[in-house]
C-alpha cells in the first residue's frame, strides 16, 4: 500500500495524521508514505525533524475570512488542484487521507477526481464546511466524536475517535516535575493555548496571582505562553513570588501533561483527545472565533461526561480562574473525579481504528464490510498488502 495522508494548518489537524502515520508504519516499515500540507504553515519544520517526507501546497482557507482574503483563497484552487494531481501522478497512492486543513480539500478532490480512493478524517464534533462538503464524495469518513456522524451520509461513516501520538505517554510525574524544576508536592497547573498561546487566558492567570497570595506555596504553574506573552508572563510569576515553569511553547508535551494535576486550555479537538487519553482534569475556555463554533461543541462533549469545566471567553477573568483553583485546592478527591471520567471517553485505539479504515479503503473492501469492522476484516487489514 502507497499512502497520501494531506492536512495540516494547526497541530489540530497535524497530530492526528501524524498518529496515524506511526501506526501505519509500525505495521509496515517500509511503507512507501507521503505527507501533504500547506505552504508555509507549522507542518514543514514539525514534519522534517521527524523524518517524514513532506510536500507542499499553495492554499488558504476561505469561511470566516475577511471579502479580500476570500477572493485570494479563490484565486489559489487552481493551481492547488493542479499541484496536488502532479502529486499524484508523481506518488501513485493507493489511497488518500485528508485531515482537514487548506491542502487537505485540495489533494482529497484530487483524489476523488482521479478516482483513487479517498478518507477523511474530521476531529471536531462540530465538522468544518470542507469536510461536510467532501464527505458526500469520498468513500468513507471517519469520526472522532459520535455526534459528528449526523453530518455524514450514514453509509459511509466510522466512528474512530481522535488518534494520539504515542510520545505523549509514558512519563511520569515524579520525572516530569523533576525535569521541569518544580515541587512534586504542589498542586501542578498547566496552562497552554496551542503554539501561538491564547493571550486572554494568559491575562487571566496573570489576575489571579494577586488573589491567590495566601495559596502560594501550595501550588505552581507550567505555562505555555505562546511568543508574544512570554516576558510578561515570566515577570508576572517572578515578581508575586509564584514557582512556574514558563516557556512560549513546551515541544515536549508528554512532560508537561505528566506534570500537571489540572490544565487551563482552548478545546480543540486534539486538545479535548489528549485529555481524555491521559485522565486530565480541566477547565476548557473555547476559542470564540473558531469557524462554526466547533470549540465549544468540543468542550461541552467533554463538560457533559463530567470530565472538565468550561469558562465561555467572555467569562473568562482572573476573579474566576482564582476561584476555580481554590475550589480544587478543597476538593482534592474532585480532580480524581473529573480524570476518571475524562479518562472513560478515551479511545485509546483510534490510531489503530483509523489505520484499519485506511487500509480497508485502498484494499476497495465493499462499504458493508467496514461497518462494524469485523475480527477477520481487522486482522486483515493489519496486513501491509491489499486485503
Amino acid at each position: 500500500m502507497r499512502a497520501i495522508i494531506a492536512g495540516g494548518g494547526t497541530g489540530g489537524h497535524l497530530f492526528p495524521a501524524v498518529a496515524l502515520a506511526e501506526e501505519l508504519r509500525r505495521r509496515c516499515t517500509d511503507l512507501p508514505l507521503l505527507f501533504v500540507g500547506v505552504e508555509g504553515g507549522v507542518e514543514a519544520s514539525l514534519l522534517s525533524r521527524r523524518g517524514w517526507d513532506f510536500e507542499e501546497i499553495r492554499a488558504s482557507g476561505l469561511q470566516g475570512k475577511r471579502l479580500m482574503s476570500q477572493i485570494r483563497s479563490l484565486t489559489l484552487i487552481p493551481s492547488g488542484l493542479n499541484r496536488s494531481l502532479a502529486i499524484l501522478r508523481r506518488f501513485r497512492p493507493d489511497v488518500v487521507v485528508g485531515f482537514g486543513g487548506y491542502a487537505s480539500a485540495a489533494m482529497v478532490l484530487s483524489g476523488v477526481l482521479t478516482r483513487i480512493p479517498t478518507v477523511i478524517h474530521e476531529q471536531n464534533a462540530f465538522p468544518g464546511l470542507a469536510n461536510r462538503w467532501l464527505g458526500k464524495i469520498v468513500d468513507r469518513v471517519a469520526v472522532a466524536f459520535e455526534g459528528a456522524s449526523d453530518f455524514f451520509p450514514e453509509g459511509k461513516v466510522c466512528v474512530t475517535g481522535n488518534p494520539i501520538r504515542a510520545e505523549l505517554f509514558g512519563v511520569s510525574k515524579a520525572e516530569a516535575v523533576a525535569r521541569l524544576g518544580l515541587d512534586q508536592n504542589r498542586l501542578s497547573i498547566l496552562i497552554f493555548g496551542g503554539s501561538q498561546g491564547a493571550h486572554r487566558l494568559n491575562q487571566a492567570v496573570m489576575q489571579a496571582l494577586p488573589m491567590l497570595t495566601d495559596e502560594r506555596e501550595r501550588i505552581q504553574f507550567i505555562h505555555a505562553t505562546g511568543p508574544r506573552d512570554l516576558s510578561t508572563v515570566r515577570q508576572g510569576y517572578h515578581a508575586a513570588g509564584y514557582q512556574a515553569a514558563v516557556e512560549p511553547f513546551f515541544q515536549t508535551m508528554a512532560v508537561t501533561y505528566a506534570a500537571a494535576d489540572l490544565c487551563f486550555c482552548r478545546s480543540g479537538a486534539g486538545t479535548v483527545a489528549e485529555l481524555c487519553a491521559l485522565g486530565k482534569p480541566s477547565v476548557l475556555i473555547p476559542f470564540p472565533f473558531a469557524a462554526n463554533d466547533h470549540q465549544r461543541y468540543n468542550a461541552e462533549a467533554l463538560v457533559a461526561s463530567g470530565g472538565a469545566r468550561m469558562v465561555l471567553d467572555r467569562e473568562l477573568s482572573g476573579t474566576t480562574v482564582a476561584e476555580i483553583i481554590r475550589t480544587f485546592l478543597r476538593d482534592g478527591k474532585g480532580l480524581a473525579v473529573m480524570a476518571s471520567m475524562a479518562k472513560a471517553l478515551a479511545k485509546l485505539d483510534a490510531a489503530a481504528c483509523l489505520a484499519d479504515l485506511v487500509t480497508l479503503t485502498a484494499s476497495r473492501v465493499p462499504r458493508d464490510g467496514f461497518q462494524v469492522l469485523s475480527p477477520d476484516l481487522r486482522s486483515g487489514a493489519r496486513n501491509c498488502g491489499h486485503v
